[in-house]
């Protein structure tokens, strides 16, 4: 579903956009979405109309509890979040730096934020280290660095030689982040991700 609106249309609906009104707008888009044949979600139109920006502050503390009365609960949406990814394997691959592995989430805590009154599911996840990436190493033969791909292991060893495992893993949880984000999405709950290197069986 595209709403589309002016600018002025913008401006007096941001003007008069009382807490109760903005629930109500909530409700309104979502219903819509429903009726319409969707998944209701967190559509951006909602932001736009707000002048909220997505996964800030404001939008943790006054759109998302909006979006879990809206949806039976925060609880009843974390529980649904465990139950699709507790447990399971997937697969992340980037062409971009020839990432190609696995990692299982191992737990899921829910930990309030920085303090902040709005809470996030953690996600610990065990990456297979015999995955690929492409990283560079130092050639003893040409005193050059190189490009190579090879295993997650050799790439962290390698980074270890150089106190630059805070890069390799950087990466890695930045790209699993991202993964997990979007597949996430419809549970309109904030994530954060933790990451240990494993073997797998």
């Amino acid at each position: 579903m595209k709403i589309i609106i002016t600018e002025r249309q913008q401006s007096l609906i941001t003007e008069n956009l009382t807490e109760e009104n903005l629930h109500k707008l909530c409700y309104q888009i979502w219903d819509k979405q429903r009726k319409m044949g969707d998944e209701p979600h967190l559509d951006d139109v909602i932001y736009d109309i707000s002048g909220i920006q997505k996964n800030s502050r404001d939008d943790m503390t006054i759109i998302r509890p909006i979006w879990y009365g809206y949806s039976g609960g925060f609880n009843k949406l974390y529980d649904e979040l465990k139950e699709d990814v507790l447990g399971k394997t997937f697969r992340v691959f980037v062409p971009e730096i020839d990432l190609d592995t696995r990692f299982r989430i191992i737990d899921i805590e829910n930990t309030s934020m920085d303090g902040y009154k709005y809470n996030v599911a953690d996600l610990l996840c065990d990456v297979d280290n015999q995955g690929t990436i492409s990283f560079n190493m130092y050639d003893d033969e040409t005193d050059e660095e190189i490009m190579v791909t090879d295993t997650i292991e050799q790439a962290y060893y390698e980074a270890m030689s150089s106190y630059e495992t805070g890069d390799l893993t950087g990466a890695l949880n930045y790209h699993i982040f991202n993964y997990l984000t979007k597949k996430l999405e419809k549970y309109g709950i904030p994530i954060d991700v933790e990451l240990e290197l494993k073997t797998f069986d």
